[in-house]
Protein backbone atom coordinates (compact mmCIF):
# COMPACT_ATOMS: atom_id res chain seq x y z
CA UNK A 1 0.00 0.00 0.00
CA UNK A 2 1.18 3.32 -1.14
CA UNK A 3 1.14 6.55 1.36
CA UNK A 4 0.59 10.54 0.36
CA UNK A 5 3.85 12.25 1.64
CA UNK A 6 3.76 14.09 4.59
CA UNK A 7 0.18 14.42 4.91
CA UNK A 8 -1.29 12.46 8.25
CA UNK A 9 -3.56 9.68 7.42
CA UNK A 10 -7.03 11.58 8.48
CA UNK A 11 -5.50 13.89 5.64
CA UNK A 12 -5.12 11.36 3.09
CA UNK A 13 -7.82 9.12 3.57
CA UNK A 14 -10.53 11.41 0.83
CA UNK A 15 -7.16 11.16 -1.58
CA UNK A 16 -7.93 8.26 -4.51
CA UNK A 17 -5.98 5.40 -4.01
CA UNK A 18 -2.40 5.44 -5.14
CA UNK A 19 -1.35 2.80 -7.74
CA UNK A 20 2.36 3.58 -7.18
CA UNK A 21 5.09 5.93 -4.97
CA UNK A 22 5.02 9.94 -5.71
CA UNK A 23 7.18 11.74 -7.42
CA UNK A 24 8.04 14.75 -6.10
CA UNK A 25 8.54 17.86 -8.55
CA UNK A 26 11.61 20.15 -8.81
CA UNK A 27 10.48 23.65 -6.99
CA UNK A 28 10.09 26.32 -9.81
CA UNK A 29 11.42 28.98 -7.70
CA UNK A 30 13.59 28.93 -4.43
CA UNK A 31 10.22 30.46 -2.62
CA UNK A 32 7.30 28.51 -4.03
CA UNK A 33 4.67 28.32 -1.34
CA UNK A 34 3.94 24.76 -2.35
CA UNK A 35 5.83 20.82 -2.54
CA UNK A 36 4.23 19.61 -5.35
CA UNK A 37 4.02 15.64 -6.48
CA UNK A 38 2.73 13.76 -9.68
CA UNK A 39 0.72 11.05 -8.48
CA UNK A 40 -0.53 7.84 -10.31
CA UNK A 41 -3.42 6.79 -8.88
CA UNK A 42 -6.99 4.19 -9.39
CA UNK A 43 -8.86 7.46 -10.55
CA UNK A 44 -5.92 8.65 -12.97
CA UNK A 45 -2.65 10.67 -12.91
CA UNK A 46 -3.01 13.79 -10.29
CA UNK A 47 -1.22 16.72 -8.83
CA UNK A 48 -1.07 17.07 -5.00
CA UNK A 49 0.28 20.51 -4.04
CA UNK A 50 1.18 20.76 -0.47
CA UNK A 51 1.51 24.42 1.19
CA UNK A 52 4.47 25.05 2.89
CA UNK A 53 3.93 27.74 5.78
CA UNK A 54 7.49 28.96 6.74
CA UNK A 55 7.25 29.78 2.71
CA UNK A 56 4.80 31.79 3.39
CA UNK A 57 5.14 33.32 6.36
CA UNK A 58 8.19 34.97 5.16
CA UNK A 59 6.54 35.85 1.69
CA UNK A 60 6.06 39.28 0.84
CA UNK A 61 3.71 38.58 -1.22
CA UNK A 62 1.29 36.56 0.84
CA UNK A 63 1.86 38.85 3.42
CA UNK A 64 0.07 41.71 1.40
CA UNK A 65 -2.25 38.93 -0.52
CA UNK A 66 -3.51 38.10 3.25
CA UNK A 67 -3.35 42.03 5.25
CA UNK A 68 -4.46 43.72 2.50
CA UNK A 69 -7.39 41.54 0.65
CA UNK A 70 -8.10 39.31 3.76
CA UNK A 71 -7.04 36.41 1.47
CA UNK A 72 -6.52 33.78 4.35
CA UNK A 73 -3.94 31.59 2.88
CA UNK A 74 -3.10 29.03 2.93
CA UNK A 75 -6.77 28.15 5.10
CA UNK A 76 -8.37 29.53 1.83
CA UNK A 77 -7.14 26.24 -0.24
CA UNK A 78 -10.08 24.71 1.72
CA UNK A 79 -12.55 26.89 -0.64
CA UNK A 80 -10.51 26.83 -3.91
CA UNK A 81 -12.93 24.43 -5.29
CA UNK A 82 -14.88 27.72 -6.05
CA UNK A 83 -11.85 29.14 -7.89
CA UNK A 84 -12.21 26.49 -10.19
CA UNK A 85 -15.92 26.64 -11.15
CA UNK A 86 -15.41 30.51 -11.50
CA UNK A 87 -12.61 30.23 -13.95
CA UNK A 88 -14.62 27.47 -15.75
CA UNK A 89 -17.68 29.52 -15.98
CA UNK A 90 -16.34 33.15 -16.79
CA UNK A 91 -12.76 32.31 -17.95
CA UNK A 92 -11.08 31.04 -21.43
CA UNK A 93 -8.30 29.08 -20.09
CA UNK A 94 -9.02 25.31 -19.26
CA UNK A 95 -8.21 24.78 -15.86
CA UNK A 96 -6.89 21.42 -13.90
CA UNK A 97 -10.02 19.92 -12.66
CA UNK A 98 -10.69 19.32 -8.92
CA UNK A 99 -10.20 16.53 -7.26
CA UNK A 100 -10.26 17.12 -3.14
CA UNK A 101 -8.65 19.85 -1.11
CA UNK A 102 -7.70 19.90 2.76
CA UNK A 103 -9.88 21.03 5.93
CA UNK A 104 -9.42 23.79 8.14
CA UNK A 105 -9.01 21.80 10.65
CA UNK A 106 -5.88 20.19 9.13
CA UNK A 107 -2.41 20.32 10.04
CA UNK A 108 -1.27 20.53 6.21
CA UNK A 109 -3.19 22.76 3.94
CA UNK A 110 -3.28 21.16 0.02
CA UNK A 111 -5.23 20.72 -2.87
CA UNK A 112 -5.14 17.57 -5.14
CA UNK A 113 -6.11 18.63 -9.27
CA UNK A 114 -6.58 15.86 -12.14
CA UNK A 115 -3.40 16.45 -14.28
CA UNK A 116 -3.70 18.55 -17.25
CA UNK A 117 0.04 17.41 -19.90
CA UNK A 118 1.47 20.04 -21.39
CA UNK A 119 4.54 21.70 -22.09
CA UNK A 120 5.29 24.85 -19.79
CA UNK A 121 5.77 28.19 -21.30
CA UNK A 122 9.27 29.04 -20.18
CA UNK A 123 10.49 26.58 -23.02
CA UNK A 124 8.08 28.01 -26.03
CA UNK A 125 7.84 31.91 -27.06
CA UNK A 126 4.76 33.86 -26.30
CA UNK A 127 2.91 34.57 -29.15
CA UNK A 128 0.93 37.19 -30.57
CA UNK A 129 -2.12 34.70 -30.38
CA UNK A 130 -1.40 33.85 -26.33
CA UNK A 131 -1.68 37.62 -26.08
CA UNK A 132 -4.71 37.72 -28.09
CA UNK A 133 -5.76 34.70 -25.61
CA UNK A 134 -4.54 36.57 -22.72
CA UNK A 135 -6.60 39.85 -23.45
CA UNK A 136 -9.96 37.86 -24.09
CA UNK A 137 -9.43 35.66 -21.08
CA UNK A 138 -9.10 38.52 -18.68
CA UNK A 139 -11.20 40.99 -20.86
CA UNK A 140 -13.84 38.16 -19.52
CA UNK A 141 -13.05 38.19 -15.83
CA UNK A 142 -13.61 41.64 -16.15
CA UNK A 143 -17.28 41.44 -16.99
CA UNK A 144 -17.19 40.08 -13.19
CA UNK A 145 -17.47 43.54 -11.48
CA UNK A 146 -18.19 43.66 -7.74
CA UNK A 147 -18.97 46.34 -5.32
CA UNK A 148 -16.98 44.86 -2.61
CA UNK A 149 -13.44 43.28 -2.73
CA UNK A 150 -11.26 40.70 -0.86
CA UNK A 151 -11.04 37.52 -0.27
CA UNK A 152 -12.17 36.06 -3.91
CA UNK A 153 -14.84 33.96 -2.21
CA UNK A 154 -16.21 35.93 0.05
CA UNK A 155 -15.35 39.93 -0.58
CA UNK A 156 -16.20 41.92 2.41
CA UNK A 157 -14.59 45.28 2.16
CA UNK A 158 -16.40 48.00 1.16
CA UNK A 159 -15.19 50.38 -1.79
CA UNK A 160 -14.17 53.35 1.05
CA UNK A 161 -11.89 50.68 2.53
CA UNK A 162 -9.58 50.46 -0.17
CA UNK A 163 -7.50 53.24 -0.07
CA UNK A 164 -6.77 53.08 3.59
CA UNK A 165 -6.13 49.20 3.74
CA UNK A 166 -3.54 50.54 0.30
CA UNK A 167 -1.89 53.00 2.43
CA UNK A 168 -1.68 50.82 5.48
CA UNK A 169 -0.12 47.65 3.51
CA UNK A 170 2.36 49.96 1.67
CA UNK A 171 3.44 51.73 4.78
CA UNK A 172 4.39 48.44 6.62
CA UNK A 173 6.18 46.91 3.53
CA UNK A 174 8.41 50.12 2.74
CA UNK A 175 9.55 49.36 6.59
CA UNK A 176 10.28 46.38 6.30
CA UNK A 177 11.73 46.11 2.95
CA UNK A 178 14.85 45.22 1.97
CA UNK A 179 15.21 48.01 -1.16
CA UNK A 180 15.34 51.71 0.69
CA UNK A 181 12.66 53.49 -0.52
CA UNK A 182 13.42 57.45 -1.47
CA UNK A 183 11.24 59.45 1.06
CA UNK A 184 10.07 61.41 -1.42
CA UNK A 185 8.41 58.57 -3.68
CA UNK A 186 7.03 56.73 -0.15
CA UNK A 187 5.43 60.07 0.29
CA UNK A 188 3.74 60.41 -3.07
CA UNK A 189 3.13 56.67 -3.43
CA UNK A 190 1.19 56.69 0.33
CA UNK A 191 -0.58 60.27 -0.98
CA UNK A 192 -1.69 58.70 -3.70
CA UNK A 193 -3.11 55.70 -1.82
CA UNK A 194 -4.82 58.06 0.14
CA UNK A 195 -6.82 59.98 -2.02
CA UNK A 196 -7.38 56.85 -4.84
CA UNK A 197 -11.38 55.95 -5.34
CA UNK A 198 -11.98 52.88 -6.49
CA UNK A 199 -15.48 51.25 -7.31
CA UNK A 200 -15.10 48.85 -9.86
CA UNK A 201 -13.22 45.24 -8.70
CA UNK A 202 -12.68 42.42 -10.61
CA UNK A 203 -11.38 38.69 -10.03
CA UNK A 204 -7.67 39.23 -10.41
CA UNK A 205 -4.46 36.29 -10.04
CA UNK A 206 -2.17 38.45 -7.94
CA UNK A 207 0.49 36.38 -9.33
CA UNK A 208 -0.18 36.06 -12.95
CA UNK A 209 2.98 35.39 -15.31
CA UNK A 210 3.21 33.13 -18.20
CA UNK A 211 5.15 30.30 -16.17
CA UNK A 212 1.39 29.74 -14.60
CA UNK A 213 0.30 28.65 -18.00
CA UNK A 214 1.56 25.47 -19.89
CA UNK A 215 1.08 24.84 -23.80
CA UNK A 216 -1.86 22.13 -24.63
CA UNK A 217 -1.42 22.16 -28.22
CA UNK A 218 1.71 23.64 -30.47
CA UNK A 219 -0.27 23.85 -33.78
CA UNK A 220 -3.31 25.99 -31.99
CA UNK A 221 -1.29 27.75 -29.17
CA UNK A 222 -4.33 26.60 -26.42
CA UNK A 223 -2.83 27.57 -22.85
CA UNK A 224 -4.36 25.81 -19.75
CA UNK A 225 -3.99 27.89 -16.38
CA UNK A 226 -2.81 25.62 -13.96
CA UNK A 227 -2.13 27.67 -10.77
CA UNK A 228 -5.24 29.65 -9.11
CA UNK A 229 -4.33 29.50 -5.68
CA UNK A 230 -3.88 33.42 -5.85
CA UNK A 231 -7.16 35.21 -6.98
CA UNK A 232 -8.92 38.19 -5.16
CA UNK A 233 -11.28 40.77 -6.13
CA UNK A 234 -9.43 43.29 -6.75
CA UNK A 235 -9.37 46.96 -8.55
CA UNK A 236 -9.58 46.60 -12.59
CA UNK A 237 -6.79 49.14 -12.52
CA UNK A 238 -4.15 47.15 -10.34
CA UNK A 239 -4.59 44.08 -12.14
CA UNK A 240 -3.80 46.30 -16.20
CA UNK A 241 -1.18 47.68 -14.35
CA UNK A 242 0.21 44.69 -13.16
CA UNK A 243 -0.04 42.90 -17.02
CA UNK A 244 2.15 46.05 -18.49
CA UNK A 245 4.96 44.39 -16.44
CA UNK A 246 4.28 40.90 -18.18
CA UNK A 247 4.07 41.89 -21.44
CA UNK A 248 6.48 43.66 -24.00
CA UNK A 249 5.26 47.03 -24.52
CA UNK A 250 4.39 45.45 -28.10
CA UNK A 251 2.81 42.88 -26.35
CA UNK A 252 0.94 45.39 -24.24
CA UNK A 253 -0.48 47.43 -27.01
CA UNK A 254 -2.00 44.34 -29.10
CA UNK A 255 -3.44 42.97 -25.19
CA UNK A 256 -4.73 47.07 -25.28
CA UNK A 257 -6.35 47.08 -28.30
CA UNK A 258 -8.30 43.31 -28.02
CA UNK A 259 -9.44 44.16 -24.58
CA UNK A 260 -10.60 47.58 -25.53
CA UNK A 261 -12.69 45.73 -28.44
CA UNK A 262 -15.12 44.43 -25.57
CA UNK A 263 -14.27 46.51 -22.78
CA UNK A 264 -13.06 50.20 -21.97
CA UNK A 265 -9.34 50.90 -20.34
CA UNK A 266 -9.63 53.18 -17.34
CA UNK A 267 -7.33 56.21 -16.54
CA UNK A 268 -4.81 54.99 -14.29
CA UNK A 269 -2.92 58.37 -14.14
CA UNK A 270 -4.38 58.76 -10.31
CA UNK A 271 -3.28 55.80 -8.58
CA UNK A 272 -0.65 54.65 -10.88
CA UNK A 273 2.65 55.25 -8.66
CA UNK A 274 1.23 53.47 -5.43
CA UNK A 275 0.31 50.69 -7.35
CA UNK A 276 3.40 50.20 -9.23
CA UNK A 277 5.51 50.13 -5.74
CA UNK A 278 2.65 48.13 -4.32
CA UNK A 279 3.66 45.36 -6.97
CA UNK A 280 7.57 46.02 -6.06
CA UNK A 281 7.16 45.14 -3.01
CA UNK A 282 5.26 42.55 -3.01
CA UNK A 283 8.31 41.08 -4.87
CA UNK A 284 5.74 39.81 -8.05
CA UNK A 285 8.36 39.29 -10.30
CA UNK A 286 11.45 39.37 -7.92
CA UNK A 287 12.67 42.63 -9.58
CA UNK A 288 15.34 44.63 -7.13
CA UNK A 289 16.00 47.87 -8.96
CA UNK A 290 13.41 50.09 -8.03
CA UNK A 291 14.12 53.02 -10.21
CA UNK A 292 13.86 50.99 -13.54
CA UNK A 293 10.65 49.62 -11.99
CA UNK A 294 8.62 52.50 -11.63
CA UNK A 295 10.29 54.13 -14.58
CA UNK A 296 8.74 51.22 -17.01
CA UNK A 297 5.37 51.24 -18.70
Amino acid sequence: MYLYPILTRLEQADLPRLISAPTALARQFSDSTHQVFHCDTVDGSMVLKICDDLVVAKSSFWQVANHLFGADFPKSLTQIHHTHQLLTQHGLYMVPDFVVASRRSFEHQFVCTRLIAGEALTTAPVTETMVIQLAQHIACLHQQTQSTWGNLHKPSYQANEWGGRLHASLSALAAKSKVAIPQALLAHALAQASAVQETEFVPMMLDLRWDQFIRLDKAQETLALIDLDAFVIAPRTLDLILLAYILTPSQYALFKARYTECHYWPDDSVQKSCYQLLLFLMQILGETNLAQWMQSR
